[in-house]
């Protein structure tokens, strides 16, 4: 029998037209299946997707556990949310779970759907799009009867069906987190598997548990520890560095920090990180000689020309200020044969001073078997952390995490 790890791998991410969320990389229109294990992991994302709505002007409706009722208001503060502020103007809709479900002691299954149906009615005439959040934590509301909320989920009212599930409207983003912190990988994969299975293309699926020290542990360290660390990374074409740079990607995406890279437009990093729609690319290719957007997501850059690149970095920093920021570069090496060490050299050597902050975690590829030794000293003694990538084992050859460089 498969496990729940196995369950995961499975799923296929959708693929959907439409506007995006940059938080965890939902789309209007499509559904996100949260699983959590932690409960300040769990915030700190709802926190995010939350800020990031009011942010666009949406409606945001949040059904939390009844557990959470004294504290939670006061975590999402913390968070950077004026709650009470948010909730009296009208944007911020926020309910115990009970409060929704129950609030008579019995599942009101037809008064809960039939609340939310009206409201993005309101909504939608308004001219608003709604971000719908339901943290249903170990189902203890229903006294662990998931079957019962699956029934509400699946409802035929809440879209059009089609012969893989119901579709969403598109204005709608919405997300249903569970807390399987306490549950058996069998029966968190039977709960997911009934969410759709990744049968259903509008639905994705996200483990924030899986992922929120997928670096880090590697190198064996905490994420906290991780943050503000500029590291070389060196490999060779052989081996799997790409599998290197998506745990870094993910364990930023875990914690809903943003990830941002610069690499080719044809390099494997890009293939390997392209379904995550929430990381911001800046594509270097040889074949424009000045700055396009491809996508939302997507901007291409002339291979050649450190100083735009230096420049949208700039502006990058500026949009996220106050937020730690994870950053991969890809890759040194054919930068160095495209204009030289010597310009290669400055320009890491001005990018660095550019990411000094302790809120820029970097990660700069390097490929130490395209080049003589002379060329690789000089650029290792530019990083205080070094590591290297030998097949499928991630090697420590330096490493100062206090110190941030």
């Amino acid at each position: 029998m498969s496990s729940f790890k196995d369950f995961l791998k499975s799923v296929k991410q959708p693929s959907f037209r439409g506007g995006t969320s940059s938080v965890l990389g939902v789309r209007e229109g499509e559904v996100a299946i949260v699983t959590y294990a932690s409960a300040a992991d769990k915030v700190k994302t709802i926190a995010a997707l939350i800020r990031e709505g009011l942010e666009k002007g949406e409606r945001i409706f949040y059904f939390y556990p009844d557990e959470e009722n004294v504290t939670l208001r006061t975590d999402l503060n913390e968070h950077g949310l004026d709650v009470e502020k948010h909730e009296r103007d009208g944007n911020l809709y926020m309910k115990s779970l009970t409060e929704h479900f129950t609030p008579e002691g019995c599942f009101d299954k037809d008064r809960s759907i039939q609340f939310l149906l009206n409201h993005r009615a309101k909504a939608k005439k308004q001219g608003y799009r709604v971000r719908e959040i339901e943290d249903v934590g170990d189902f203890s509301f229903l006294k662990g009867q998931w079957q019962r909320y699956l029934d509400y989920w699946n409802d035929p009212r809440w879209g059009v069906q089609s012969g893989v599930g119901v579709i969403y409207e598109p204005f709608i983003i919405e997300l249903t987190a569970v807390n399987v912190g306490s549950m058996s990988d069998m029966q968190t994969r039977d709960i997911l598997e009934s969410f759709g299975g990744g049968k259903r293309p509008h639905i994705k699926f996200i483990d924030l548990r899986g992922h929120a020290n997928a670096f880090s542990k590697k190198i064996d360290t905490t994420h906290e520890n991780l943050l503000g660390c500029k590291f070389l990374l060196e490999s060779d074409p052989t081996s799997n560095y790409e599998v290197i740079v998506e745990d870094f990607a993910k364990e930023a995406m875990a914690n809903v920090e943003p990830v941002v890279v610069f690499a080719a437009s044809t390099s494997s990093v890009r293939t390997c990180l392209a379904k995550q729609r929430a990381i911001k690319f800046f594509l270097m290719s040889v074949s424009t000689s000045t700055q396009e957007s491809i996508s939302q997501n997507e901007t291409l850059l002339p291979a050649n020309n450190t100083a735009l690149a230096l420049d949208s970095l700039s502006k990058v920093l500026e949009t996220y200020a106050g937020e730690n920021i994870f950053l991969v570069f890809d890759n040194l090496s054919e930068l160095i044969r495209s204009i030289g060490l010597e310009k290669t050299y400055r320009f890491l050597h001005y990018m660095l001073d550019s990411v000094s902050s302790a809120s820029v975690t970097a990660l700069f590829l390097f490929n130490t078997g395209a080049h003589v030794p002379q060329v690789t000293s000089c650029l290792r003694e530019l990083f205080p952390n070094q590591l290297m990538c030998e097949g499928k084992q991630l090697k420590v050859v330096k490493c100062v995490l206090s110190q941030i460089r």
